[in-house]
């Protein structure tokens, strides 16, 4: 014989509600489960963000750059005072004196380079500021003007401005972009670390640096302009080194130029 258990009401209803109790903690520990393997997910605290963007500079087209000539004469070229700066060159630099003293229209000797300081005209006076003290002579140079480079400016360069560079302005150096120069493209990035310092101590702030892209597209005289300590300014001067760039182009030849880059370290 087989004996049968019989039930209350009561325990029927106990158990269903344990049953119930269960049931909704299973599905609660299910929609859990997302939140606590996240935890394991977070995102290291190394965080970087990097801004390019050429300084903004409002100074004349042809600020940068350079030039040069001479007459293939056998002695350096004399020390002198740079021409005028003018938009256009109608006649060459010389040390000669003007062959007409008296000139119903007098052409001034000038450079292409930016207008920024008139002096007195002084036609006696003129020569390469980088000269030796001698006899007035035009330089070893060619295709005129004054100095040992190659053109109608005044200097070692080539071209119609001043003292060394290339196709006209004044003076050595890289290029600020300007309207007529077309800004370096970034080719290649790496991107800065978080220092252990500046993560320990949870702190932030952004690194600004100067740097100059160079013909070839590689990165030279990187200049800090705004630092953070904890590490980070090397970082992101190591980082930046490692960049490779389309140059700069003024008149479709590359030049070197100059360009910003803001480094933004956040946690997060």
């Amino acid at each position: 014989m087989f004996e049968t258990t019989q039930y209350s009401p009561s325990q029927s209803w106990a158990a269903s509600r344990l049953m119930s109790v269960c049931i909704h903690a299973g599905l609660v520990g299910l929609a859990l489960i997302p939140w606590t393997t996240s935890i394991h997910l977070r995102p290291a605290l190394n965080d970087t963000a990097v801004v390019l963007y050429t300084p903004k500079v409002w100074l004349p087209e042809h600020t940068q750059g350079g030039g040069g000539g001479g007459k293939h004469q056998p002695t350096p070229a004399s020390r002198g005072e740079l021409p005028r700066g003018a938009d256009k060159q109608l006649a060459p630099p010389t040390v000669e004196p003007p062959k007409n003293p008296d000139p119903t229209l007098l052409v001034e000797s000038t450079i292409v380079a930016p207008q920024l300081a008139l002096r007195p005209l002084n036609l006696l006076n003129i020569g390469d500021p980088n000269g030796v003290v001698g006899p007035p002579s035009s330089g070893t140079g060619k295709g005129g003007g004054i100095g040992d480079g190659n053109g109608r400016g005044d200097g070692s360069g080539d071209g119609p401005g001043g003292i060394k560079g290339e196709g006209g302005g004044c003076c050595e150096g890289p290029y600020h972009v300007t309207g007529g120069i077309v800004a370096p493209k970034l080719l290649y990035q790496v991107n800065p670390e978080y220092s252990e310092e500046a993560r320990k101590a949870r702190f932030e702030g952004t690194v600004l640096l100067e740097a100059v892209v160079r013909k070839d597209g590689t990165i030279d005289t990187v200049r800090l302009l705004r630092h953070l300590g904890f590490g980070l300014d090397q970082n992101a001067i190591d980082a930046l080194k490692q960049w490779r760039f389309r140059p700069a182009t003024k008149n479709g030849t590359p030049v070197d130029s100059f360009l910003n880059v803001e480094v933004h370290f956040n946690l997060r």
